[in-house]
């Protein structure tokens, strides 16, 4: 029988030497995680195969961060020495909750952090007030002392976000961190069934669930053979049929490869369906996959349509059917994995629909819905 993965090591002090206890350790992004104990050890089991980066936090020391890929070794073993950091002692002054700037530009940050979609507005930052904020021209910036602790009560998780960055410049809004979900305690079990409800619903439709079923997709288009990937014979009676998995899961996707990109929108005449068109190449690495286009690529979402306070954000005074939204690469090609995980941060920039959902609308990576 074959070992489970799993990580085991040991966290101390790199300066006296001692065992941490307590320390936090989780895979971004994701909702596992643990903590050490009185020794310092801590122990990961039943890991699912892929790329994670690892997160090692406690107060007082430096945080550590590792990237694991877990294709080959089903065993690992993962030791850190944490460096011992000053706590900044300067916080945010309790005349901040009477501070009407600072009201002002906590109502931007939470718009474009959280989002305004039903599942946006249903979060809550527990403390808030260790956000600061500043303009450098017209650029629009936040910091965080600690932590954020996020409360996204439709869904049912507690997030606590580690917040690299976060601008508004012009148009676009660009945040980064680690962060970590814990699933919150339902009351009783129409609570849960409602969460997990809104958890698929918030995962359909999104990037994840396109490049999922893109990974679905190629799966279905090609077979392994010793020179590569080769197109089965009975592809071209499915494509664009009801077993292809695009048609599947609901969604029509359009190439524009001559697009203005300080535009929005490209043309919509200069939009076109799918062809015997390659989007995605399979790589040396049977669980990751290439996407690869040129242009801009428009994606209809059928299966759901748009929330009303997208319109209203829009100023459109009607609400369409089905979800449009565009992805343009910044590279020629992204590498992501079955389960829709891509891993360049910034690689793919996202226009329209899937753009206005923000972190109220994100779950862990290790959600996984399709099959």
């Amino acid at each position: 029988m074959l070992s489970q993965p799993r990580i085991d090591g040991r966290i101390i002090d790199s300066r006296t030497r001692e065992p941490l206890v307590g320390v936090n350790i989780f895979f971004s992004k994701t909702s596992m995680g643990t903590t050490t104990d009185e020794n310092g050890f801590y122990s990961f089991r039943n890991i699912p195969k892929g790329r994670y980066e690892m997160v090692v936090s406690m107060i007082g020391y430096k945080m550590d961060k590792v990237n694991v890929n877990l294709f080959e070794e089903d065993q690992l073993t993962m030791n850190f020495h944490l460096k011992p950091e000053p706590i900044k002692m300067e916080e945010i002054q309790v005349s901040s909750k009477g501070n009407k700037q600072w009201k002002k530009d906590y109502k931007i940050f939470k718009k474009q952090f959280l989002g305004t979609s039903l599942n946006g507005e249903s979060c809550r930052i527990i403390n808030e007030y260790v956000l600061s904020f500043k303009r450098i021209g017209d650029t629009f910036k936040a910091e965080a002392l600690q932590p954020l602790e996020i409360e996204n009560r439709r869904l049912g998780y507690q997030l606590t976000y580690y917040l690299d960055e976060f601008s508004i410049d012009n148009k676009y809004t660009k945040y980064a961190g680690e962060f970590f979900f814990v699933e919150m305690e339902p009351i009783n079990k129409r609570q849960a069934q409602k969460w997990e409800k809104n958890r698929k619903k918030a995962y359909l439709g999104s990037l994840r669930h396109f490049l999922a079923t893109l990974g679905k997709q190629f799966d279905v288009r090609f077979h392994k053979t010793e020179l590569g990937f080769e197109e089965k014979e009975n592809w071209e009676s499915i494509k664009g049929r009801k077993r292809d998995p695009l048609v599947e899961e609901g969604y029509t996707v359009l190439l524009s490869k001559r697009f203005d990109p300080n535009e929005f929108y490209a043309n919509e005449k200069l939009y076109r369906f799918l062809k015997n068109d390659t989007l995605v190449t399979g790589t040396i690495i049977n669980s990751e996959l290439e996407l690869s286009f040129k242009g801009k690529m428009k994606i209809i979402y059928h299966k759901e349509s748009e929330e009303n306070n997208y319109a209203m954000d829009r100023r459109q005074n009607y609400v369409q059917s089905s979800q449009t939204s565009f992805l343009v690469l910044k590279k020629g090609s992204v590498v992501f994995d079955k389960n829709g995980r891509y891993f360049e941060l910034y690689m793919i920039e996202q226009q329209g629909y899937n753009a206005w959902e923000r972190v109220g609308e994100r779950l862990p990576l290790d959600y996984y819905t399709i099959k």
